[in-house]
């Protein structure tokens, strides 16, 4: 009892945990007002495709098989070898034997064989319509050489266009381990295929004919995507599809990426992983064309094109320097934003967000000069991000420009210092030059006075001479003193300045290594957040090479109990088709009664009416008889009367004596 109770828990352990890994994950983008749609895949991708805005994802960013998905990027380099002028649509490619070397019994082929002569343009009709494995190989050796080197190419195309987690490992799909995508990936890949006039024409179409070639006959061939025509699947068109691919395989299950067109723009869908089960009438559920319609209805329905931002409106007046022309220009968007919006239009949810370079723009300005951005947002979500730009040419004004560069050299602290120093330089050698112009002046006179007096106070002249003298030595102490005080002042002055320097040098080597520190610090913090991703990308990796072990594993697990699961359906299938047929047996017996019983009916009203017909004309025969022995007697009638009037005529001719004796004739 406890053993089985037991496993019993473990059995609901395990199933709850299956379920778990195998339930699709909802869509990560949610809109107010608009009900969330969950996709029966195992990712799923809806976007727009003119602005490549995501309408929904689920589990866009994982990894998935893309199955025959691949030969999108087969298509695309090979016209882009066209568009290279290395090849030409009308280029004649002989099919070689080792296009044919991996193809399986069970794989999708357009039935080219080896040494058969077809064009370019044929050869992508038969990749991306009935998915021709061979055709993807043909394709592949003609553009590279051989399949190895097509590979690397198509890795490298990949990586150019952004697809990060997406390997190559064939040209065709096959299943490969080491051959993967996401739905994000598939995406970019497929937009910048159908930038390619003849590749949308391609995809676009549901039928075309392939002509005869040296080995075969002429040959048609249907487009495998149900979404766009009924010749492969029945009952699954939807309106407005102008391409793109199907792709399946057991372990990458049924998918499909479609383009759609309606209301005026283009949406893209990405389902991956489907399944398709059989429903109570035996008919099989093509789940990668019911869910990407259900997924394209979701998007059409509950999504409008709305402008909100259009390339006229004028934003901002921005005040202008160093120009007379003008004191304000005006800004402008660079280009409108039209988007998907959920639900209709709503002004009041529009929020734009100005952002200017500088709170007052510089003349000279140019038409189209961007001098600021507007973020546009939407319903709390920001949709772009546009450049605004000037929408007028705004001349120079020199004289204004060196009016302010004056201002500007003159509101510096250090300009002015000098200018000050300057100054006072100036007017200490004005004020000495003053006074030795005023001392010689002094001298002259005194001079001249000893010369006029000189003769008449020799005497005096010896003690104002000896007066002079010490005056003169007094004044030249004076002046030593002045000339020492002026050289120490200048010396404070020198001092103070060389202080001054050597603080500002100081500040400045502080800011230097405050700097220097603060490179160090971010560049360290760069180095750990460096350090840092590169353990969770290792750690990521780990995770997801666990992870890809376990799906292996189940995948392994849940293709054996698909192949159960498929011996189990061919045996229902073939009891199916014994039944159907014993039932068609039956029925054919109970037609073939009822077509024998209805010719026996048939025979008798014929039989019924022939005899009815037999009596009629046996009854008409003898009123025929009765009226022809009726026309005798009446004519022997007549005769008899004739033959006894004559008989009379002649018995009364004698005496008749000329009279007219002719008996009553009448009958």
């Amino acid at each position: 009892m406890k053993k089985t109770l037991i496993r019993a828990i473990s059995f609901c352990l395990t199933l709850c945990l299956l379920t778990g890994l195998l339930a699709p994950l909802a869509g990560a983008v949610e809109y107010e007002g608009i009900e969330p749609i969950t996709v029966n895949a195992t990712a799923a991708l809806l976007v727009d495709l003119d602005t490549d805005q995501v309408l929904l994802e689920q589990s866009a960013d994982e990894t998935r098989y893309p199955a025959s998905i691949t030969k999108i990027m087969t298509a695309l380099l090979t016209l882009e070898a066209v568009g290279r002028g290395e090849l030409n649509l009308d280029t004649v490619v002989t099919v070689p034997a080792e296009a044919l070397t991996d193809i399986t019994e069970d794989s999708s082929t357009a039935n080219l064989v080896a040494g058969e002569e077809i064009t370019v343009k044929n050869l992508l009709y038969c990749l991306l319509l009935p998915s021709a494995n061979e055709a993807a190989n043909t394709l592949a050796i003609t553009v590279a050489g051989d399949v190895p080197t097509f590979v690397e190419q198509m890795n490298q195309r990949a990586a150019e266009l952004g697809m990060e987690n997406t390997h190559f490992a064939n040209p065709h799909g096959l299943h490969n381990p080491d051959h993967y995508t996401t739905a994000k990936d598939i995406y970019k890949m497929s937009k910048e295929a159908m930038s390619h006039p003849s590749f949308r024409e391609i995809v676009s179409t549901g039928q075309y004919t392939v002509p005869a070639t040296n080995k075969s006959e002429a040959r048609v061939l249907y487009n495998t995507n149900g979404l766009l025509a009924r010749y492969k699947y029945y009952g699954y068109e939807y309106s407005g599809t102008i391409g793109i691919k199907t792709g399946s395989t057991p372990e990458a299950g049924y998918c499909l990426v479609t383009a759609a067109k309606k209301k005026g723009h283009t949406l893209v869908s990405v389902v991956l992983g489907c399944q398709n089960p059989t429903d109570a009438n035996g008919k099989v559920q093509r789940l990668q064309f019911t869910e990407s319609r259900r997924l394209l209805d979701w998007g059409f329905d509950n999504f409008s094109s709305a402008t909100l931002l259009n390339a006229d409106t004028y934003l901002e007046e921005v005040p202008v320097k160093y120009s007379s022309q003008a004191s304000h220009v005006v800004l402008k968007p660079a280009q409108s934003v039209t988007t998907l919006i959920p639900g209709a239009y709503d002004e009041e949810k529009l929020d734009l967000r100005l952002t200017l370079n500088s709170a007052t723009a510089k003349a000279p300005i140019s038409k189209g000069d961007v001098l600021g951005s507007v973020a546009v947002i939407y319903g709390g979500e920001q949709y772009a991000t546009v450049d605004m730009v000037a929408v007028s040419d705004i001349a120079l004004s020199p004289f204004l420009a060196f009016i302010d560069s004056v201002n500007a050299v003159l509101g510096n602290f250090f300009v002015r210092l000098v200018l000050a120093l300057a100054l006072i330089f100036f007017a200490v050698g004005v004020v000495r030059r003053l006074r030795d112009q005023q001392a010689q002046t002094r001298k002259e006179a005194r001079l001249q006075r000893q010369e006029e007096k000189k003769q008449e106070a020799i005497a005096r002249q010896q003690r104002e001479e000896a007066a002079y003298a010490q005056k003169m030595q007094e004044q030249e102490r004076r002046r030593q003193e002045k000339d020492l005080q002026r050289q120490e002042e200048q010396e404070r002055r020198r001092h103070e300045q060389e202080l001054r320097r050597q603080e500002q040098e100081q500040r400045r080597q502080e800011h230097q290594r405050q700097r220097e520190e603060e490179a160090h610090r971010r560049e360290q913090e760069h180095a750990l957040r460096r350090q840092e991703k590169e353990r969770q990308r290792q750690e990521q990796a780990r995770r997801r090479e666990q992870e890809r072990q376990q799906r292996e594993q189940e995948r392994r697990r849940q293709e054996q109990e698909r192949q159960r699961q498929e011996q189990e359906r061919r045996r229902q299938e073939q009891e199916r088709r014994r039944r159907e047929a014993e039932y068609r047996r039956q029925e054919q017996e109970y037609r073939r009664q009822q077509e024998r019983q209805r010719r026996e009916a048939e025979y008798r009203r014929q039989e019924q009416e022939r005899q009815r017909r037999e009596q009629e004309r046996r009854w008409q025969e003898q009123q025929h008889q009765l009226w022809e022995r009726e026309r005798r007697r009446q004519e022997q009638e007549r005769r008899r009367r004739e033959q006894a009037y004559r008989e009379d005529y002649r018995n009364s001719a004698p005496s008749s004596k000329g009279r007219d004796h002719r008996p009553n004739n009448r009958r």
